[in-house]
């Protein structure tokens, strides 16, 4: 095969690479073209591994062309934007190699050959749920739907999760390979931002007819998880009606138009599904951002029993944490308030003979005798100081008072001074504090003039305040006396 035959892939893309060709220095060779769009081209290839991989490649066909095998732009005018793209191809390609998820594509490496962009991806042997909406085969049963929902949309809240969207899901961009397992292919976020960038991509619209919501039709609009979940929604409206959606446009014009809304809901005309599971699609399909279903994980819940039994036991274990939580602090702080009750016991202990008393022992011809307050006798005590002998009794300990206690109890025990126990008034104290609060006066007037003296710049105002003060005070012996008191 020359080199003119193996550049061009023919019929199917005459930009396209031929099969044979080599990437990235012979470690990808190009089995043969998939499809193309307005980004990129797709190809079949295996690695140097002999493993088949899928092979993206970077190609916005609006403004650049091959030669050779080279990719370039079709004019110098061009060549920023083209350049804008690869970067971003090149981001994207990153951005997904974080998706670690077994419904989302796998991206294996990134590379630039041929002065463009490359992405080898995993390849999933199988079908996309358009051809098999359009062939029926296979015939997916309600419960292979159902199960083949739940999978795609844990692996939406994955994408999600990593503060990425898809901007690009449809029937034809979800695989689903021989074992029934569905996969996520083609993410979109690329192309959205590129013909934001781009005056000539711009023209390109990045959305599909029946799938996008109606947000993705308008240029910088804000787009949100529930984007994704409007195209979802439509694909799996395809798949069970076998019908596809109304534009999302058409149906917010209607909406304007104050007719009734183009989309026909599920609910009610397929009895073989639950209602559940088809009033989330309605709902997810509604035309309003904000009247949709705004999460993956929210959507699951709304389906899914089993998922809804797991939340309600986390919540009641949760529930349980939080109740042994509260009783152990209520046992704790009943614990301090017994403390707090319960003096505290000091153990006895037996007294040193040497500290016993410090009487001297009385002899026996004392004749003491202690008597009863009645007439009944008592016994004899021979030794006086055995009566001064006493087993130490517990001291009963203060009890602790709360700050608002102790507050109330020195206010009730607070003596309040009568007029006529009044402390002397000393006179020398008196003179001193008028003498001081005479002298504040001039002070603060002094301040104020200051101030004045200083923002306004007038001599008038200086010699008309100030030097008068200064004069009476020194006349008066008023700062003599101020000196005086300060040194005091």
């Amino acid at each position: 095969m020359d080199a003119d035959t193996r550049t061009y892939a023919g019929d199917a893309n005459s930009e396209a690479l031929a099969p044979g060709s080599l990437l990235l220095s012979g470690q990808y060779e190009i089995l043969e073209y998939l499809s193309s769009g307005g980004f990129g081209i797709t190809y079949l290839a295996r690695d140097s591994l002999n493993r088949r991989v899928v092979i993206k490649e970077c190609f916005p066909e609006a403004f650049c062309s091959r030669v050779n095998r080279t990719v370039r732009p079709r004019t110098r005018n061009y060549q920023s934007d083209f350049r804008s793209v690869v970067q971003l191809f090149i981001r994207e390609a990153h951005s997904l190699s974080r998706l670690d998820h077994a419904n989302v594509v796998g991206v294996h490496q990134v590379f630039e050959d041929n002065e463009t962009a490359y992405m080898a991806l995993d390849l999933i042997d199988g079908k996309d749920l358009l051809d098999i909406i359009e062939t029926g085969d296979p015939a997916l049963t309600p419960a292979q739907i159902t199960r083949m929902t739940l999978e795609l949309l844990d692996a939406i809240a994955h994408v999600h999760g990593q503060d990425l969207l898809h901007r690009d899901i449809s029937p034809d961009n979800i695989l689903v390979d021989r074992s029934g397992r569905p996969v996520l292919i083609d993410f979109g976020a690329a192309r959205e931002e590129a013909s934001r960038k781009s005056r000539v991509l711009s023209a390109v619209l990045v959305v599909k007819d029946g799938y996008s919501p109606q947000e993705f039709y308008v240029a910088g609009s804000r787009q949100f998880p529930s984007s994704d979940l409007y195209a979802f929604a439509a694909t799996l409206s395809h798949l069970i009606s076998g019908e596809a959606p109304p534009n999302s446009q058409a149906r917010l014009a209607a909406l304007a138009a104050g007719q009734p809304d183009l989309y026909q809901p599920l609910m009610g005309r397929f009895p073989d599904y639950d209602r559940e599971f088809l009033g989330a699609i309605d709902k997810a399909m509604n035309i309003i951002p904000a009247k949709r279903i705004q999460s993956a994980q929210e959507w699951i819940l709304m389906i899914d029993p089993r998922k809804r039994a797991e939340l309600a036991r986390a919540r009641a274990q949760d529930d349980k944490t939080i109740d042994l939580t509260v009783m152990n602090l209520v046992k704790s702080v009943n614990l301090d308030l017994a403390r707090q009750k319960t003096p505290a016991v000091v153990p006895a202990q037996s007294v040193p003979p040497a500290q016993k008393s410090s009487l001297p022992a009385l002899p026996e011809s004392a004749g003491l005798s202690v008597h009863a307050p009645k007439a009944e006798p008592e016994p004899v005590v021979e030794n006086l100081s055995e009566v001064f002998v006493m087993e130490p009794q517990p001291i009963p300990e203060a009890p602790r008072l709360t700050p608002y206690a102790r507050i109330k109890a020195a206010a009730e025990t607070t003596k309040v001074i009568e007029p006529e126990e009044s402390l002397p008034v000393v006179e020398p104290m008196a003179k001193t504090s008028r003498l001081r609060r005479w002298a504040t006066v001039p002070i603060i007037f002094l301040a104020y003039f200051f101030y004045a003296s200083t923002a306004l710049q007038f001599e008038v105002v200086r010699s008309a305040t100030v030097t008068p003060l200064v004069m009476m005070g020194d006349e008066t012996g008023l700062w003599a006396a101020i000196r005086m008191m300060g040194e005091g």
